[in-house]
């Protein structure tokens, strides 16, 4: 115990430092994983939070949840439902399956320590539903004995001993050894109420062996008795049944008759005729401040006209037939409305019904469903389609433009065309103009070589040849028709002389040595000097234009 408190204190001083909502929540879970192990520290735990105090509706709820499921390991019986209606009203429409299963569990516990059978029923049905496929369950156990019960109540044994046997392999399966035991009990109980004394027999025979291994002396007694009632009703002679009964006493409780044997004890004193005796019970049993069961109770009016009937009291035998009689017909009348088979009949009907009415709302959100899907795809095609339609106009609108603009182009493309022909036009008339001048000076040098004695021809081919003029029209039709050539000569080309450039003129023009010491006046040999000077300027020159210079002033069939 000491260790649980230990422990108990390690998790309250570890959750000291966290924000209240996380805080409470820890505190909540800790006391739910202790209520298995120690459900008084787990009690402690619980009481310690304040469920005004939580700050969302869910902690509230699992809190109320934790704490009926504590009281109820603690075997504190609630009678009133009022802890628990926050976890019931939450969880219904926000838990989880386990959690609504775990709410009505505890919910109809409260109502079976209230007595209310019909209630706990439902609730525990309601439990089982919610259950659902995961049979191999605590939870599964405690409610098919539940169940068991409610039927044992009503004195339907068959179905009693059917949840019985379920709860009996779940908790062997679960390796529960003392519920186990506890579910033999029961059986036995049952099997020995409904008269079927061969299985009690095999019942007391398999339990009664695992009863002693256990030293559970509670449980011996409990079998020792049933085994008393049983040879009794198999006319054992009445007063070897006392005998035991008393042994037992002695053996287990110390000769202390426990209460639930009072009846016992006045059925068999009525059977030996022991007035006095049977009287005393009777009177114990009256005493008790217990909630009997209304069967109980019939069963306990019947032992008392035994006892009438023993002390030949017939004018109160008469009153209490008449109260039997009453006793009987609520017996009846209640079976007849709120019987466990009634009562499962309601609720499986209740069940089919929700069904059917989630099937049929199910039905109309489909419908609904698809006539929303329909307008909406509806609405969807006619937006596609006036975008489309946009679309196409828009594309419609830019082909047109293209069209128009292209046809321009193709208007300005046919006007810079003939503009261009006729430029080439008046540029190869200009050219042939000036070609022709040039040739004829050309014509005029070599004439004068081959007739150097014709001193009139030398004297106008110099005079002709020497005219500044042309030497800058010849400069100007070089550059034109060799792509600048002149221009890009003087920017990038090596340091030259001007004589060097209109040597270079003359060398791209067509002139040949000769021809060019007739219109520069110079003799032929030094026009080859200056040549060959020229080529190695170029050729030694850093330019990256000095492939061009040499391709074009000196012609590969001159170099």
């Amino acid at each position: 115990m000491k260790q649980f408190v230990l422990l108990v204190s390690l998790i309250c001083l570890f959750f000291a430092c966290q924000s209240p909502a996380r805080r409470a929540e820890a505190l909540i879970d800790a006391a739910d994983s202790l209520s298995g192990i120690a459900p008084d520290s787990a009690l402690w735990l619980i009481c310690s939070i304040d469920p005004d105090t939580l700050p969302t509706e869910r902690l509230r709820a699992r809190h109320a949840l934790v704490h009926s499921m504590i009281l109820d390991k603690c075997f504190i019986d609630l009678q009133d439902d009022s802890l628990i209606l926050p976890a019931v009203e939450y969880f219904a429409e926000h838990g989880s399956n386990r959690e609504r299963m775990q709410t009505y569990y505890y919910w109809a516990r409260i109502a079976e320590n209230a007595q209310q059978f019909t209630l706990s029923s439902e609730r525990f049905l309601m439990a089982e539903h919610f259950l659902g496929n995961d049979t191999l369950d605590r939870y599964a156990a405690l409610i098919a004995r539940c169940l068991g019960d409610a039927y044992s109540l009503e004195y339907d044994f068959v179905p009693a001993v059917r949840h019985y046997r379920r709860s009996l392999d779940l908790f062997r399966a679960l390796g529960e050894q003392v519920n186990m035991l506890r579910m033999y009990e029961y059986l036995a109980t049952t099997y020995r109420m409904m008269g079927d004394y061969d299985g009690f027999d095999s019942i007391y025979a398999e339990v009664w062996p695992q009863a002693v291994e256990m030293c559970d002396t509670g449980l011996l007694l409990s079998l020792s008795n049933l085994k008393v009632g049983c040879d009794l009703f198999r006319d054992a002679d009445p007063s070897e049944a006392v005998d035991k009964l008393y042994n037992g006493y002695d053996h287990y409780t110390g000769g202390k008759v426990p209460e639930n044997d009072y009846a016992l004890l006045a059925f068999v004193y009525a059977e030996l005729g022991n007035i006095d005796s049977t009287r005393f019970f009777l009177d114990e049993l009256d005493a008790l401040d217990f909630p009997f069961t209304i069967s109980e109770r019939t069963g306990f009016l019947y032992l008392h006209e035994r006892m009438l009937r023993l002390e030949d009291d017939t004018k109160r035998l008469v009153g209490l037939k008449d109260s039997i009689i009453l006793m009987t017909d609520s017996i009846i009348n209640f079976q007849r409305t709120n019987s466990m088979e009634r009562i499962e009949q309601r609720f499986r009907a209740r069940m089919l019904e929700q069904s059917n009415r989630a099937l049929r709302t199910r039905g109309h959100l489909f419908v609904l469903g698809g006539v929303l899907l329909a307008a909406l795809l509806g609405a969807v095609i006619v937006r596609l389609v006036k975008r489309s339609r946009r679309i196409v106009q828009r594309k419609n609108t830019q082909i047109a433009a293209y069209l128009k603009e292209l046809n321009d182009y193709r208007a300005l493309k046919r006007n810079l065309l003939d503009r261009l022909d006729r430029q080439v036009s008046k540029e190869r008339e200009v050219r042939e103009l000036v070609e022709s001048r040039f040739r004829q000076i050309r014509e005029l040098a070599t004439t004068y070589y081959q007739h150097p004695k014709t001193l009139r021809l030398a004297e106008r081919v110099r005079a002709l040849a020497l005219s500044e003029e042309m030497l800058r029209d010849l400069e100007s039709m070089v550059d034109l028709y060799h792509d600048g050539i002149v221009t890009l000569l003087r920017e990038n080309g090596p340091e030259l002389t001007e004589e060097d450039i209109r040597l270079a003129v003359l060398l791209i023009a067509g002139f040949t040595p000769q021809q060019i010491s007739i219109v520069t006046d110079t003799a032929v040999n030094t026009v080859y000097v200056r040549k060959l000077r020229l080529r190695n300027k170029i050729a030694q020159s850093d330019t990256p234009f000095t492939e061009r210079f040499i391709d074009e002033i000196f012609p590969s069939h001159e170099s």
